[in-house]
């Protein structure tokens, strides 16, 4: 059995998964079945509506399943061909482009009562004196889709904010919002797999001078341990998407959390995500049984 594991770049998080983890996740799957790391390169469609799918230089074989673990397009472009040749993915398509979305994610959470910073969705040609006025300085402007820390930003005055827009993309979306300084540098990232708490840890600024926590941008980690009513919280939180495992960044409020944000694939220390993405396909693949 194939499964291709699609990736959009290489990465740290996901090269603990691609080398070391696996021949661990071989041995807790099977041998039997084989995971194909695969960097998006090129996809023929051929006359008969077949796909050829070249991998890193290389023809493989139709794979009996995908897991899309990092997507290269916001619309899911690669994943829907796959999909409509007939190869099944391993996610839901729907679940994991809401949860890409920060828009979608922090719409889904206020719709369930769960606490989120105050939102504004703009573009490029949005008015930026309405967004000063609504939050006052400092706020937080980022990407509708990313992850990272990439194109956040904590913006203090006219002169940012202005040269904030003047990088903007036409036809994106982003996010403007409240500030939450009590949690300045520090989130703490939860991963909830099959609906139970599995792990957390907490995220600091290496720079006393960075807002962003994530270890992209220099963040460190130690693990954290929560409560029975905060580990409750996580799973009631994660019970909202109908994905098999879920990261959820949590901000620390003035007296409660504040959802940041969730992950479809959220970062760990390398045996924890081995066994929790083993975890993921060994449960798909039992539903299939």
């Amino acid at each position: 059995m194939k499964i291709l594991v699609l990736v959009s770049s290489p990465n740290s998080t996901l090269e603990s998964v691609r080398t070391d983890g696996k021949k661990k996740m071989r041995a807790i799957l099977g041998q039997d079945k084989e995971l194909l790391f695969c960097e998006y390169s090129t996809i023929e469609i051929q006359r008969d509506g077949e796909l050829f799918i070249t991998c890193l230089g290389e023809k493989i074989d139709k794979p009996d399943y995908f897991w899309p673990v990092l997507s290269a397009t916001d619309g899911f472009i690669v994943e829907n061909m796959l999909q409509n040749a007939g190869i099944e993915s391993i996610l839901d398509l729907k679940e994991l482009q809401t949860a890409r979305s920060k828009i979608a994610t922090y719409q889904r959470f206020a719709q369930h009562g769960i606490r989120v910073p105050d939102t504004v969705v703009f573009f490029k040609d949005s008015e930026r004196q309405l967004l000063a006025d609504r939050f006052g300085y400092p706020f937080v402007v980022k990407p509708d889709s990313g992850f990272g820390g990439e194109g956040v930003e904590l913006i203090h005055n006219e002169a940012e904010l202005q040269d904030y827009f003047a990088k903007l993309s036409y036809g994106q979306a982003y996010v403007a919002q409240e500030y939450i300084a009590t949690s300045k540098g520090r989130d703490i990232r939860v991963v909830i797999l099959h609906g139970k708490y599995y792990f957390s840890m907490e995220r600091r600024a290496s720079d006393p001078k960075e807002f962003r926590s994530n270890v992209h941008v220099g963040g460190t980690t130690s693990l954290v341990t929560l409560t029975d009513e905060e580990k409750a919280f996580c799973e009631k939180a994660a019970s909202i998407f109908d994905l098999p495992i879920l990261g959820l960044d949590l901000m620390i409020g003035d007296g409660e959390y504040v959802l940041a944000e969730v992950n479809a694939f959220p970062g760990m220390p390398g045996g924890k995500m081995v066994d929790a993405y083993a975890s993921v396909i060994d449960h798909f693949l039992e539903g299939k049984a």
